[in-house]
């Protein structure tokens, strides 16, 4: 991370109240079982809520269904949603079908810079007044960032028409601590939790009015204050070996190997907060259950 002065960090639970939510961060850290608990959580507390995931291809493109009570699921994707946008644009909704069939059309859609993350995000910030919040699990860091970059780039290169204002009126929307946050997860190991500073450092320069919330998610539980842990060194790189001797062993070396990694993020004078570790080995809806019930205990939703 290059910054030379600490990173702005928001609280996760002022980040969870806001109307719009991100959640990104490095690919295998838990952002869709993640957002899908916060998305399952405030519609259990009544909120009419749309959960967004982009251009899954297990799921019809731009399917949105209904998954439980006050909660929608859309599976985000940039022909549709194009589709849709030129209808809204046209207000001839049958004529945008034949427009955007022209081979031309079709081919700008496609190389057109940032059109295609400009048109996703264009349609979760369209349903923003439709539902009370929308909970959004963005791709992993590279692509997500690339499509708040891609509609800054389209609002700084072109200066006129219905694009444009777009893009300016989104910019605005998703920059509003008001009306948006940004929740970046990472795992208790070093790799995530660097690369979600880098993240972080992005996400102040691009949005300087709205701090980020930081979450460590799948936190073993923390064993270093046990009598038994003192045997072992605090610092992992002076272990003379990384394999343990038994179970026991083991659990205290995850621990501290943990809390030493976690402590990139208290360098960086971030806020922060965790989530326990829910077993892989249960199906996908009872570890998402569990990440609710842990958000709802620990007063962040």
């Amino acid at each position: 991370m290059s910054t030379s002065s600490p990173l702005q960090s928001a609280s996760v639970a002022s980040i969870l109240r806001r109307p719009i939510i991100f959640v990104s961060g490095k690919g295998g850290v838990g952002k869709t079982c993640v957002s899908q608990a916060i998305a399952q959580l405030s519609a259990q507390q009544g909120k009419r809520t749309l959960w967004v995931g982009f251009e899954d291809p297990t799921r019809p493109g731009g399917e949105l269904r209904q998954v439980a009570r006050n909660l929608h699921h859309l599976n985000c994707e940039s022909e549709s949603a194009f589709e849709e946008y030129m209808g809204l644009k046209l207000r001839i909704p049958g004529l945008a079908h034949f427009f955007v069939g022209n081979p031309v059309i079709k081919f700008l859609a496609k190389a057109g810079p940032g059109i295609h993350e400009l048109v996703l995000l264009g349609k979760l910030w369209y349903e923003r007044d439709r539902y009370d919040r929308i909970i959004a699990d963005l791709p992993s860091t590279g692509y997500g960032l690339a499509m708040f970059q891609s509609i800054d780039n389209w609002s700084k290169m072109f200066q006129g028409g219905p694009l444009y204002k777009d893009a300016r009126a989104m910019l605005e929307t998703f920059a509003d601590p008001k009306i948006t946050g940004q929740l970046v997860v990472a795992l208790p190991e070093e790799m995530p939790l660097r690369e979600s500073l880098e993240l972080g450092e992005y996400l102040e320069k691009l949005f300087p009015e709205s701090a980020p919330g930081y979450l460590v998610n799948r936190c073993f539980p923390n064993l270093t204050g046990l009598p038994e842990s003192a045997a072992i060194p605090p610092q992992p790189a002076t272990w003379h070996s990384p394999l343990a001797d038994s179970i026991q062993d083991f659990a205290f070396r995850r621990s501290i190997l943990e809390a030493h990694n976690i402590k990139i993020w208290d360098d960086a004078r971030i806020t922060h907060s965790s989530l326990a570790w829910e077993s892989p080995s249960q199906d996908a809806s009872s570890i998402v259950n569990g990440i609710s019930q842990q958000l709802q205990q620990r007063g962040l939703m």
